[in-house]
């Protein structure tokens, strides 16, 4: 029986999916580069190769997270035509619950800061995923400004380690009642 190679399709795919979650955790370093390169069994000038650069890499794994965000959006839309901004909001904090899109995003608005490629795209990102909410919704521009700045919260929230499980009001009040008694 012969072994089975992988498509460079199929390894970007893989490096992606590694990628997201490595650089989330680590930044895009040279050593995380060599962890995605380990995890997806190759070597590091071959990831590298793939993309073209560390900043193509990670700007592929930030059309990753667009494509996924996009996606449960649109799943939660259908699935919740009554009230799909609410089914949207409740989507992505699903989504985000593992850390993964969170850790990325984070990364991504750091690197955004000197890097003006990243910055366009992170730009392009927010105003694409928002066109879409709007589509799936038909909701106001204050509407839309309310849902980004609640998903902006959770994923602060994540990030800072703080229980979501009530919501981001209850876990806001959790926080303030932490302040109070430290």
């Amino acid at each position: 029986m012969g072994v089975s190679r992988s498509t460079a399709a199929q390894r970007r795919e893989q490096a992606i999916s590694s990628g997201m979650r490595v650089i989330a955790d680590q930044g895009l370093t040279t050593a995380a580069m060599q962890q995605v390169a380990d995890e997806i069994g190759v070597s590091q000038p071959y990831v590298f190769r793939l993309f073209g650069s560390k900043q193509a890499f990670f700007l592929a794994c930030l059309d990753e997270l667009e494509r996924r965000v996009r996606e449960v959006f649109g799943q939660a839309a259908a699935t919740h035509p009554r009230d799909p901004l609410k089914a949207m909001g409740g989507s992505f904090r699903e989504l985000v619950a593992d850390g993964v899109i969170t850790g990325l995003w984070l990364q991504a608005c750091a690197t955004a800061r000197r890097d003006e490629r990243v910055a366009a795209r992170c730009r392009s990102l927010v105003s694409d995923v928002l066109d879409e909410a709007e589509r799936l919704t038909g909701t106001t521009s204050d509407d839309l400004a309310r849902f980004l700045a609640n998903g902006a919260l959770v994923m602060l929230l994540q990030a800072l380690g703080v229980d979501l499980t009530g919501g981001s009001r209850a876990a806001v009040d959790s926080l303030r009642a932490k302040e109070a008694t430290e």
